[in-house]
């Protein structure tokens, strides 16, 4: 039987489409009811306005970077008082100030109903990667080392670089390629977080980056995103699917045996939220150090002491805080397992980091994306509501 998981938004989490969105083209900024807000242009909405004999109008309307949307339905629609929410597919709350005319919106993953949703394997790989760094907490730094993938000159394999760890803690033993069906996460089961229109929010994100200068603050890479907003709830189903495992397993099928974190939900959650408090206790000691000589992360750490409160008040085995989608960062997309390597410097992070050899004099990671406001993405509350 399914469990009803309950998830409420910490922050804002982005969980993306691949679409970038075009300001003026794609998507227009406007006053309503005295708030700022965003539409999210809808073509089927516009042609409906403009008329097919404006199409290719239209065409060349977008093709003009000194064009926009609102002028060109203004010139050729037949009511020149139409306003930009009749046009949109939906309108978002907008959170940031100064959009400028170049600026993209990366746009978030929605249903076909034009729900914003989280979906269950977003979910789920935060799990996963949360157990994978348990497990590999108990073994030797040199076995470690030894399963970890690599290439034909010996040289690790970016993109495969924890496979064969991951195989070995969740796979088959007796295979040499990767089989899912051999993957004991088959057996964790959920699905889709799904949450109400227009719990969307556009914020923009910049970096917390330690270079040579005193201010931490980077603007140098701004990136406007849609968002779930923080305090949005929805529900999803969940389930360790421990029968059909056995069955599995007695009809001849060779998998590995379940972790002790996955006998159950309560012992589930109860690993969650010790990983999660982990990664935060090291991150805010850590840049605590680095404000000590440097200055603006003081509301990244606020932000993470926020956190790690709601981690404090999760009632044990029934409740934890896990972090995913846009924004997590290294330390929480890997579970930091690896900086326990004793080649960490020398092997995984010259792998990790794109042009490490001009970063050298930095440690890695030595940035952290959040907003223009010093807030965190990513970070979500699950609740066990009936199992």
């Amino acid at each position: 039987m399914m469990s009803q998981i309950k998830i409420e938004t910490l922050t804002p989490v982005h969980i993306g489409n691949g679409n970038f969105l075009r300001n003026k083209a794609d998507f227009t900024v406007f006053r309503e009811d005295g708030n700022s807000v965003i539409g999210i242009v809808d073509p089927r909405k516009i042609l409906n306005i403009i008329g097919e004999e404006h199409l290719e109008d239209w065409i060349l309307s977008i093709e003009n970077p000194e064009d926009d949307i609102r002028s060109f339905i203004r010139r050729n629609s037949i009511d020149k008082t139409v306003m930009p929410r009749t046009y949109s597919r939906r309108v978002i709350m907008n959170f940031t100030e100064n959009i400028r005319d170049a600026d993209t919106l990366k746009e978030c993953i929605h249903d076909g109903r034009g729900l914003p949703y989280i979906p269950g394997s977003s979910i789920k790989g935060a799990i996963r990667t949360a157990i994978v760094s348990s497990l590999a907490k108990g073994k030797d730094s040199a076995d470690l080392e030894r399963r970890i993938k690599r290439g034909k000159n010996g040289q690790i394999d970016k993109r495969f670089a924890a496979q064969q760890i991951e195989n070995d803690f969740f796979g088959n033993q007796q295979i040499e390629k990767d089989d899912p069906k051999k993957d004991i996460f088959r057996f964790l089961q959920m699905g889709d977080a799904y949450f109400e229109k227009e719990t969307e929010i556009v914020t923009r994100m910049v970096n917390l980056n330690i270079t040579s200068r005193k201010k931490l603050v980077d603007t140098s890479k701004p990136q406007l995103i849609e968002a779930i907003g923080a305090d949005s709830k929805s529900a999803f189903q969940m389930k360790i699917a421990k029968d059909y495992y056995q069955w599995v397993k007695e009809n001849g099928w060779p998998l590995k045996d379940f972790p002790e974190s996955m006998d159950a939900l309560s012992s589930l959650f109860q690993l969650i939220n010790a990983h999660t408090n982990e990664l935060i206790l090291d991150e805010i000691k850590y840049w605590k150090t680095v404000n000590e000589d440097h200055e603006g992360a003081d509301d990244y750490i606020d932000s993470l002491r926020m956190i790690l409160g709601n981690i404090k008040k999760c009632q044990q085995g029934k409740e934890c805080v896990l972090r995913i989608g846009h924004g997590s960062g290294w330390r929480f997309i890997t579970g930091a397992w690896s900086e326990r390597l004793d080649k960490f410097e020398e092997e995984i992070v010259p792998v990790a980091r794109p042009n490490n050899y001009r970063y050298q004099e930095y440690v890695f990671p030595k940035s952290r994306r959040l907003d223009e406001d010093g807030d965190i993405l990513g970070f979500v509350k699950l609740s066990i509501d009936k199992e």
